[in-house]
């Protein structure tokens, strides 16, 4: 058994210098103030599958060697040492940019000259003293590596290598977990800082590497003039200030954010979802929401962040999650709320959990955490009962909570309930879903105003289920705001977007958000009066203002126009408004697309009120 031997030594040295390198990532940068020792130490080894998933990585590379005792040793010492270097190279990264330095490596080692200067200039103690530890530790390993046996070429031998094979690929994917080990899963630990410490560096070059065919790239979009998008700006965003005193809220409440899984506005009624209804009577409504995306993750970015996505696609698991953007949640975690994302299905589906962490959720939970049920699964997680009934047991006042169920994920109902024929078709199955997704809904609420009457619910639906035609259709979704306690029932004649959302809670809730968050992109029905939506549906950049519609295909520039009635599009004839409405949304989405894909969504405000000027 000298191979396994020689393998689990290497393996256990790589997690040694990655450990150590982490605290010294941890000292270095100094940056965890009102965090304790432990919290800082949990962190450090919380990251262990990553550590492992390196180790197991470099363990099989180094004793694909061991036919030759010297290539064997000299390779340990060599990569394990390159180990090293890259974990101190992204502490100087990271220092500098306040991220992992993952897909950007390409870059790095083209720049490798450039950067190992400016590193040397900036950070000259750390580089000197790193340059001297790591030759220090080549030679050190030199001779630790001395024990390491040499394996015999006999007809076992590739029979042990598909060993030490299969063992790297258990380490690789992260162990006992359904889904291959991937970056994104550090956020699981609940807090953006201390997930920035359990991941290490090497592994995140490995993935970045491995998967560099994988980084999402910016859709192009036709040109437009700077004159034009400063124009844009200033129809969109020069509104005059008004004297609300905000937040019109003083009573710090609880806020409920319901993210309805996939319940499309074309389903919705007073038949199939009766409890909705009933509180969209008694709430803030408006004629209907645009939905940002088709994903759970495109719905959860663009309401947390008040964002556009990147068109047709999700910043989950992607290089765009790694950068830092302003959240909702971060203002109720800075005045002391609880916060946690609670979803039926499972919590790494799509990386939702995982993204609801990066952008402020302290806490994520997801079926697997559930483990009081009164009904059977669906084929994607808990039904909304069981789910809710769970949330119910996690609260804390004040809190603000985000919630995903899974009933309407699917179109199967719990074997005890009785089934209805809505339209004597095969819509029934997902009507069915819905309505018993809408039963749940409007028990949960009933309890919590109960336990918690001081409590906002804001629902909406993350996005639209599918099987609807045409693009506008795929975007319409329902809207709420409804306290009963709290709040008086009014009627905005307007069209949302899910980038709405932030704004209008801050104004609500905490205090005005063109102070507070100036960077986010959406309006507040609070306090603004001008208001535009939009989607992206397959090479069509939808663009709403008023009762207006444009639908522009990005490929040819050319646009078709529409007015909005009774929630449908109507064909109609371009007029000089819709092409103002066309120059809007290039405007917008060039501007925002950017923007996201630089990594500089926070220096939103800053170019707004470059192109209001006069």
């Amino acid at each position: 058994m000298k191979f396994l031997k020689n393998y689990f030594f290497i393996f256990f040295i790589s997690y040694v210098v990655l450990i150590f390198t982490k605290f010294i990532f941890v000292f270095y940068l100094q940056d965890f103030d009102g965090f304790k020792l432990y919290d800082l130490i949990y962190a450090i080894f919380w990251g262990y599958k990553f550590d492992f998933a390196t180790s197991g990585f470099f363990s099989l590379i180094i004793t694909l060697f061991d036919f030759n005792k010297k290539l064997l040793v000299f390779f340990a010492s060599i990569l394990i040492t390159i180990i090293f270097f890259t974990q101190i190279s992204d502490i100087i990264y990271f220092y500098e940019s306040s991220r992992h330095i993952g897909y950007e490596i390409t870059d790095a080692i083209v720049d490798a000259k450039s950067l190992f200067l400016t590193a040397y200039s900036h950070h000259k103690l750390l580089t000197i003293s790193s340059i001297i530890f790591g030759i220090m530790l080549f030679f050190l390993l030199l001779k630790i590596f001395k024990n390491l046996e040499k394996i015999k070429l006999n007809r076992v031998y590739f029979f042990k290598k598909f060993l030490l094979l299969i063992i790297s690929v258990f380490f690789i994917r992260g162990m006992f977990q359904h889904i291959p080990l991937n970056p994104w899963q550090s956020n699981q630990i609940g807090d953006t800082k201390l997930a920035s410490i359990s991941l290490n560096a090497t592994y995140n070059v490995i993935f970045s590497l491995t998967t560099k065919d994988k980084k999402l790239k910016k859709i192009d979009l036709p040109n437009i003039k700077n004159k034009i998008i400063k124009q844009s700006f200033n129809e969109l965003y020069n509104e005059k200030e008004n004297n609300i005193s905000l937040p019109i809220i003083t009573t710090k409440p609880n806020v409920v954010l319901l993210f309805l899984e996939s319940w499309s506005l074309k389903h919705i009624s007073p038949k199939v979802t009766p409890k909705f209804y009933k509180i969209l009577n008694n709430s803030i409504r408006v004629n209907f929401m645009i939905a940002s995306g088709h994903r759970t993750t495109e719905g959860i970015f663009a309401v947390l962040t008040s964002f556009q996505n990147p068109l047709g696609k999700s910043v989950a698991q992607t290089q765009l999650q790694n950068f830092h953007y302003t959240s909702l949640i971060d203002f109720f975690n800075d005045i002391g709320y609880y916060s946690a994302f609670f979803q039926g299905t499972s919590k790494e589906t799509s990386g939702t959990g995982s993204l609801a962490n990066s952008l402020g959720f302290k806490k994520s939970f997801g079926k697997r955490d559930i483990k009081k049920r009164i009904f059977e699964e669906n084929y994607w997680g808990v039904h909304d009962i069981d789910l809710y009934n769970f949330v119910l047991t996690k609260l804390s006042e004040p809190f603000i909570i985000g919630i995903n169920g899974a009933t309407t994920h699917d179109n199967k109902i719990p074997k005890k309930i009785k089934f209805i024929n809505f339209t004597n078709s095969d819509l029934d199955k997902e009507l069915n879903a819905l309505h018993f997704s809408d039963f749940a809904l409007g028990k949960f609420i009933d309890e919590v105003e109960k336990k918690y009457p001081n409590t906002v619910f804001v629902l909406f639906a993350d996005h639209c289920g599918g099987g609807l035609s045409g693009t506008l259709e795929n975007y319409q979704i329902p809207f709420a705001i409804y306290s009963k306690k709290l709040i008086k029932p009014k009627f905005y004649n307007v069209i949302l977007s899910q980038r709405d959302i932030a704004p209008t809670i801050l104004d609500l809730v905490i205090g005005n958000y063109k102070k507070l968050a100036p960077n986010f992109s959406g309006k507040s029905l609070i306090s603004d009066k001008i208001f535009f939506a939009d989607y992206f549906h397959n090479g069509i950049l939808g663009w709403i203002e008023g009762n207006k519609l444009i639908e522009l295909n990005i490929a040819t520039n050319k646009i078709n126009c529409f007015k909005i009635q009774n929630l449908e599009k109507i064909k109609s004839k371009c007029i000089k408004e819709h092409f103002r409405l066309k120059n809007h949304a290039l405007s917008f989405t060039n501007i925002s697309q950017e923007l996201l894909f630089s990594g500089e969504t926070n220096k939103f405000k800053e170019l707004k009120q470059l192109l209001l000027r006069k």
